[in-house]
């Protein structure tokens, strides 16, 4: 019997570990439904694959020792009862010669009942008995009992089921490189500001070959396996540094990076704040409605891609054939406070019969901020990128900017702005520093700390680097600075209609929450989660650079609720406040939605799909080693375990990119199902080899009694691991 619900114990990773769902762009509901349907046939018949697999090793293998096999199911065929309705215990079955097959209506599992052999303790002495050709405990045994067959070949047939597995996980894993596999390839999109990856200095373009403990090179490293082995480095190691090899064009980098929780929500999972390869194709849909961009309606469609900016044709990337989306994303940043002029190609419809590409010439305004009208304190200096001029010019971390040549910093929102503003200038920030470091051309202002006035030269183009949905910092892109913004306010725009009873310098910004009226809600039904409209507190998980993000992802005019910290300590009733577009002041970023570079890895011929589905295959297994590993130890809770539900979601995640995707899936499920079902625990197929290798030292079989009672001890544990695994995927659901 095995339990394949256990396949559930894969980390997730704090959520995503594996590809998001494919977005459906197609506007049709009935295509959508039908595509939906096709995922879900795929999953169901994967999934069941799996399991046919390994059941049909025990099944051969005990055909082959002349074992009579009883049943053969897919899912578990047990009774199950509401009150007075009873529940049909098979899907379908049939009887072809000795041996039932059927599906059972428990899709966690399956198992071969063999003559003799039963993992239901309850049914253990009348299956002894029924084996008996005669009376008495020294009857001899039916010839073609499992019992009866020598210990080697019940060796055999208990191995067969993983060996199976693990022979078709290679072979899954080289049918789908020989038809072609698509992966987001591990190239840099761009690094969250502040974060470990951009501490480190990794580029935008920069492909990483190593991470972690691998033992080689990989040109072909996916975005998904970079993530995974950073998470399991990082539990491994409880955030230690993790090293990786980094492809610069001709240059080839060695670099340390450190992961932290601080970018998963659940803090469950160690990440570096790094982001994968965007192309500059047109997401669906292109803008979210109610944003400036959406007020505009500039001609742009899904599946547009963009060519050039400005008359500068944007390069090809020559390793994938295609534009990525940082170079699009540059030149945008470098004109981010003026009106830019692209030219998209757009595929005309099918339909039409015209397959030529037409070349539209689309105008793009600047988008203005959007503000609740409150200025807040600029906070210390947190992170100075490596190699950055920030780093040469001597700013320190623990540094707080209070001027940028000479005019004081009123409002620490606006400070990328201002030195956006000054790019390929020469810049002199006056900066406060605690008077126990060490300091260049200073003066005291009589409180312990020193004021110093640092000059360096601008970058040629302004850049902004994305800030994080969690733990947020801004940065002073190109300059290599990453600081706080302090939750002081400092002071209100007359813009904002607020008077000082209500708000005013001094105070703290506490908490805020977006309301929707029930038309508002309605209208972005599908584009806002439930946990977007719950109270945020400002901490270090939802910062104040946190929330003039999220501000400018959602449409002007929308109204949050926000509470501040009196100085007294004091928090203040609600206030709302309606956000509005700032005058002269502009995001960096257009609100236009890029798709997800993706490259196909395909080989010819059988050998080299062979050699790289028995590489896939000993990557899974050992990755699943690993995550055991982690496990027994305590390093990783049971809260990163998933379960039936979970395996059921990442399989239709992977099988919305392609069938070749759900194949590789497949692989990591049949290397994950051999291994866990060859654990030491009685009822699995790694507890019968126990009993077998102890039967073989001692020449006599264990004790049935204790074999009984340690196989319903086993059923026990097995039972209540999986409702433990499906409470989690619930909450997970839930919450």
């Amino acid at each position: 019997m095995d339990y394949s619900f256990l396949n559930g114990l894969i980390s997730d990773g704090g959520g995503d570990l594996f590809a998001p769902y494919a977005l459906l762009a197609d506007s049709n509901g009935l295509f959508r439904l039908l595509s939906t349907l096709w995922v879900i046939l795929q999953v169901a018949i994967g999934l069941g694959f799996v399991i046919f697999i390994h059941e049909l090793g025990h099944f051969l293998a005990a055909k082959t020792f002349g074992v009579r096999c009883d049943k053969f199911y897919v899912g578990f065929d047990v009774p199950i009862s509401i009150g007075p309705i009873h529940l049909p215990r098979t899907l379908a079955k049939f009887q072809w010669g000795e041996t039932e097959y059927g599906i059972g209506i428990i899709p966690l599992g399956g198992y071969v009942k063999m003559l003799g052999q039963d993992d239901d303790p309850r049914q253990a002495e009348e299956e002894a008995a029924r084996i008996r050709l005669g009376e008495g405990e020294d009857a001899p045994l039916d010839p073609r009992s499992y019992p009866a067959k020598p210990v080697w070949q019940r060796m055999i047939i208990i191995s067969a089921g993983v060996i199976m597995n693990l022979v078709s996980a290679v072979f899954l894993a080289a049918i789908a490189y020989a038809i072609g596999v698509p992966n987001t390839p591990a190239i840099t999109g761009a690094t969250f500001g502040g974060g470990p990856a951009w501490e480190a200095g990794i580029q935008v373009g920069d492909q990483i070959v190593r991470v972690g403990d691998m033992d080689h090179d990989d040109p072909y490293l996916s975005y998904n396996d970079f993530r995974t082995q950073v998470v399991m480095h990082g539990f491994r190691t409880k955030g230690q540094p993790v090293p990786m090899t980094i492809l610069r064009g001709k240059q080839r980098l060695e670099l340390q990076v450190r992961p932290t929780l601080d970018y998963d929500r659940r803090r469950m999972a160690y990440l570096v704040g790094l982001l994968g390869p965007l192309t500059t194709q047109l997401g669906a849909p292109v803008w979210m409605d109610g944003s400036f961009l959406a007020s505009v309606q500039p001609d742009l469609k899904p599946g547009d891609i963009v060519v050039e900016v400005d008359g500068d044709a944007l390069p090809v990337d020559p390793r994938f054939d295609k534009i990525l989306g940082h170079e699009l994303t540059s030149r945008l940043q470098a004109k981010w406070d003026q009106p830019v002029q692209v030219v998209v190609e757009r595929r005309p419809q099918e339909a039409s019969g015209n397959t030529a590409a037409q070349r539209i010439t689309v105008d793009l305004p600047p988008v203005p901020v959007n503000t609740l009208g409150l200025q807040f304190a600029v906070g210390p200096i947190r992170a100075i990128q490596a190699g950055s001029r920030a780093e040469q010019a001597g700013l320190q971390v623990g540094d707080v900017i209070e001027a940028v040549n000479g005019q004081s910093v009123e409002n620490a929102l606006e400070l990328p702005a201002i030195v956006g503003r000054l790019a390929g200038q020469s810049i002199t920030f006056s900066v406060r520093r605690s008077g126990d470091r060490p300091s260049g051309n200073t003066n005291s202002d009589g409180a312990d700390n020193q004021i110093l006035e640092i000059p360096l030269q601008a970058p040629a183009n302004a850049r902004f680097d994305p800030v994080s949905s969690l733990a947020g910092r801004l940065t002073l892109g190109g300059i290599g600075v990453a600081y706080d913004v302090s939750p002081v306010i400092t002071g209100v725009d007359d813009a904002s209609g607020l008077s000082e009873s209500d708000i005013r310098p001094g105070d703290q910004l506490a908490q805020i929450q977006w309301v929707l009226s029930d038309e508002e809600r309605e209208k972005f039904a599908g584009q806002v989660a439930d946990s977007d409209l719950e109270p945020l507190p400002i901490d270090e998980q939802f910062t104040v650079a946190n929330l003039h993000s999220f501000l400018q992802s959602i449409p002007a005019g929308s109204t949050l609720r926000v509470n501040v910290r009196r100085s007294d300590g004091t928090v203040s009733d609600p206030v709302e406040l309606k956000s509005f577009p700032a005058e002269g002041w502009f995001w960096h970023q257009r609100g236009i939605k890029l798709t997800e570079l993706m490259a196909v890895r395909q080989v010819d011929g059988i050998a080299p799909a062979m050699v790289l589905g028995f590489e896939e295959t000993k990557r899974r297994f050992n990755e699943v080693l690993s995550f055991l590993g982690l496990l027994v130890t305590g390093k990783v809770g049971i809260k990163g375990v998933g379960g039936p539900v979970g395996i059921a979601q990442v399989a239709a995640s992977e099988a919305s990119f392609g069938v070749t995707r759900l194949l590789l899936f497949l692989t990591l499920l049949s290397a994950n199902l051999a291994i866990l079902n060859f654990l030491p625990i009685p009822a699995l197929d790694g507890g019968h080899m126990i009993f077998l290798l102890a039967e073989a030292i001692r020449g006599k079989p264990v004790d049935e009694q204790l074999q009984m009672r340690l196989t319903m001890l086993g059923v026990l544990c097995l039972l209540a691991l999986m409702a433990v695994v499906i409470l989690q995927d619930i909450l997970r659901l839930v919450t």
